[in-house]
């Protein structure tokens, strides 16, 4: 099988980890690669060469911590920190690392930019140049919920859930 290879936006600021748990329990199952990428986003005219390398080196850091606790000492976890405005500088990452997959926790959307349509993770999924999953922003069931729906059915359930309505065509 393929190793495949993904891209997580993440912002530790923000807070919101359900892409890395998500990842974390696809790496579990499918032989994957991961690119984390944070996106600083400084809204000054002139910065002094020292604070844009604290800037970084303080993201970088957050960044191995998230990946150490999320992915242990695995070598297929790739770090990058780039400048910029966001959705931009996402879907640069995604280009130059032929990524096969890009995955976004949805944030809460304030008023204007849900009615605008102008929020980061709309401006990605238009332009990604490879599938984007965005994942909701309260899960609903646990994963382990889901693997055990997902699990095929014995055959003593499946013919007795198919006999009433069996039943019901013959009235």
């Amino acid at each position: 099988m393929n190793v495949k290879r993904i891209l997580i936006p993440v912002n530790p600021l923000k807070g919101s980890f359900d892409a890395l748990q998500f990842a974390q329990g696809l790496a579990d199952e499918v032989p994957i690669h991961v690119t984390l990428l944070n996106v600083v986003n400084l809204n000054v005219v002139k910065l002094e060469y020292r604070i844009f390398n604290e800037v970084l080196a303080e993201s970088e850091a957050g960044l191995k911590k998230l990946a150490k606790h999320f992915f242990g000492d695995s070598p297929s976890v790739r770090i990058n920190v780039r400048m910029g405005r966001p959705h931009e500088e996402i879907v640069a990452e995604a280009e130059a690392e032929l990524s096969e997959l890009i995955i976004m926790a949805s944030p809460k959307p304030s008023r204007w930019k849900r009615f605008l349509g102008l929020g980061t993770v709309e401006r990605v999924v238009r332009n990604a140049p490879c599938p984007t999953l965005v994942l909701p922003r309260v899960w609903r069931i646990t994963p382990e919920q889901y693997r055990q729906a997902m699990r095929p059915r014995s055959d003593a359930r499946s013919n007795a859930a198919r006999q009433p309505n069996a039943v019901l065509m013959r009235a």
